[in-house]
């Protein structure tokens, strides 16, 4: 390993905390998003690394590792348990919304797959950033092999996407969903602050800011069950047999899918280990390796790849707002009030860290938890959904 590929490395690894201090002492750079300033940084460093012979192939290898690290971490958080507190119109909200991204998503994928020769992937990753955020998005493009530079694009291409959605949401979408929906029914709990105010803290990220080398150790224990659960996944598929006669990590690349789909069940059955689940920083450590996997992904990025960005831009709006559109109407059908339908919308399309904002234009905190608890669920379903109907959808490319 050449000095130019062990310094590449330390970017990965530290730019991140870097953006994060950043981040969280400007507003600017807080509104741009750690995530899309570590593709950004990512994407200008790339330039002298790989002028000066940085082995970028490595880089999209560790990428890899990345991701499924990333996925358990967020995982163990997740109080499934927690989920027989949603009210029946709550459940039944988030279910049209999945059903509504799944329906959008497999048609998008007949109506683009002429002119985006991956329309399957994408879809695919799109059913799981809308049913559960951007983690499943690049576990699920890392699972079906997509390439670094079209997740980079169509993550992009939902910043855009969802930075416009977001702005309705909190502006004129109550209001105009008022006069289309019944009107919602105060339930009165008041004992929902405590796990509200505990997951609101958690998803944040806030903490992360104050000690980050005390944080980093004291999170150390999360990281290596993390990688406990990727070595299980790693030594299952090892054991299949090889369609190609490969061994190895050669062979692993046949089995990424299901390695994916092995880390995230590994991660889902943890959660229920109490200890687990309520320790601190797990969530947080996960977002940290998605960050480190967003740097990667502006340092490998080639920017011939730009020439789609259109065609893929106009392909996410259609399944982002053809879900909302689908799931406007589902509600209107079953009666379901317009802040139940915005706020699991809100936890499918962006996930349980935008609850809190939407719930403020609402006026209505007894929905906080109810949506985190929507968006913890999509975290936890999106890549089976993702990789599932992407696979399926394959077999009509």
């Amino acid at each position: 390993m050449n000095l130019s590929t062990i310094v590449m490395f330390l970017i990965i690894i530290f730019l991140p905390r870097l953006i994060m201090l950043i981040v969280s002492r400007s507003r600017i750079m807080a509104t741009l998003g750690p995530v899309f300033l570590c593709y950004l940084l990512g994407l200008v460093l790339s330039f002298p690394m790989k002028a000066w012979g940085a082995d970028m192939a490595l880089a999209s290898d560790f990428s890899s590792v990345l991701v499924c690290v990333a996925m358990p971490l967020i995982l163990f958080s997740a109080d499934l348990p927690a989920l027989k507190k949603l009210a029946r119109p709550m459940a039944v909200s988030f279910t049209m919304n999945t059903i509504s991204v799944i329906i959008i998503a497999i048609a998008a994928f007949f109506i683009f797959r002429q002119t985006i020769p991956d329309a399957a992937n994408i879809s695919g990753m799109l059913i799981g950033t809308y049913t559960g955020g951007t983690p499943n998005m690049l576990a699920i493009g890392n699972g079906l092999g997509s390439s670094h530079d079209r997740i980079l694009l169509l993550q992009t291409s939902d910043m855009i996407g969802g930075g416009i959605y977001f702005l309705l949401l909190i502006s004129i979408m109550p209001r105009l969903m008022k006069r289309i929906l019944p009107e919602y029914t105060p339930v009165g709990r008041a004992d929902n602050h405590e796990d509200a105010n505990r997951y609101i803290e958690s998803f944040s990220g806030k903490k992360q800011s104050v000690k980050p080398l005390k944080m980093f150790l004291s999170r150390l224990g999360f990281v290596m069950i993390s990688f406990a659960c990727v070595a299980v996944a790693m030594g299952v598929c090892l054991l299949l047999p090889s369609s190609y006669g490969n061994t190895g990590l050669a062979k692993l690349g046949e089995y990424t899918a299901l390695i994916m789909l092995i880390v995230t069940t590994l991660g889902i059955a943890l959660s229920f280990v109490e200890k687990v689940r309520t320790a601190p920083g797990s969530y947080s450590s996960g977002q940290y390796f998605i960050l480190m996997f967003s740097v990667v992904m502006g340092l490998c990025f080639d920017l011939s790849a730009i020439s789609g960005a259109l065609l893929l831009l106009g392909m996410l709006l259609s399944i982002q707002f053809g879900t909302v559109i689908l799931h406007i109407i589902m509600a209107k059908i079953f009666r379901i009030d317009y802040h139940t339908m915005m706020i699991t919308s809100t936890a499918g399309v962006f996930g349980p860290a935008f609850i809190m904002p939407v719930a403020r234009a609402l006026r209505n905190d007894e929905i906080v938890l109810p949506g985190i608890l929507c968006g913890i669920l999509g975290y936890a379903i999106g890549n089976y959904l993702g990789i599932g109907i992407a696979k399926l959808l394959l077999l009509f490319a």
